[in-house]
This record gives structure tokens, sequence and C-alpha cells, in this order.
């Protein structure tokens, strides 16, 4: 099969055949190249197909980060609760000043250890 152009000579293998016009070959072409411009970023794109697995873990990691912090304000805000209001915990404040304050009671004995550096 041979393709005849408006410009070609004629010959018998393109007798009876229209020519071919490029310019019926423009929009296709364009077309082509726009779906595989389209199709390129919706697989590699910053968004892309691609970059949702790296952005679901991504997203996983936050989520773990979150529950730890969660947790630790909860840990803290139970912490607060036994230190403030009109009744504080007095086991627990004795805690924090002798953690704190490096206080002791009366008739303990306090052994230090030096530090491991």
């Amino acid at each position: 099969m041979m393709i005849r152009f408006s410009t070609s000579p004629v010959t018998p293998y393109t007798v009876g055949r229209k020519p071919l016009r490029l310019r019926f070959l423009i929009m296709p072409f364009c077309l082509a190249l726009l779906g595989s411009y389209l199709t390129y970023h919706a697989l590699q794109g910053e968004r892309g197909y691609f970059a949702w697995g790296a952005l679901s873990e991504k997203r996983a990691d936050k989520d773990k980060e979150l529950l730890a912090l969660q947790s630790a304000n909860a840990e803290l805000l139970a912490r607060i609760g036994l230190l403030s209001g009109p009744n504080p915990d007095p086991d627990y404040l004795d805690e924090r000043v002798r953690d704190v304050l490096g206080f002791s009671a009366a008739g303990e004995t306090v052994i230090l250890l030096p530090s491991a550096d």
C-alpha cells in the first residue's frame, strides 16, 4: 500500500485513491500529544498515582506520631489534674517535691549514685 500525497506523481499504485492531506493528521496528532501528556502526569506527577503511595506512607507515619502526642498529652493532663484544684493529691505532690527539689523525709537514708558519664 502506497500513500499518495497531493504533490506525488500519479503512478499505477495510486490511481483511484484520494491523496492524503497532512492537515487531516494535525488534530489527531495534537490529541495524541495531549493524551500522552495527561497520562504521564496522572502517573508520574506530583499528585499522581505513584506519588499517592508515598503520600499514604507519610500520612501513616504522621498518624502514628499524632497518636503518640495525644497519649503524651493525656498523661500530662492527668498529672495536671492531680496537682490542680482545691485538693491536690498529697502522694503525687510529695513525689514531685522529692523529685524536683531533692527533699527527703526525716529518717530516710539518701544514697547518691555517681553519674554514668
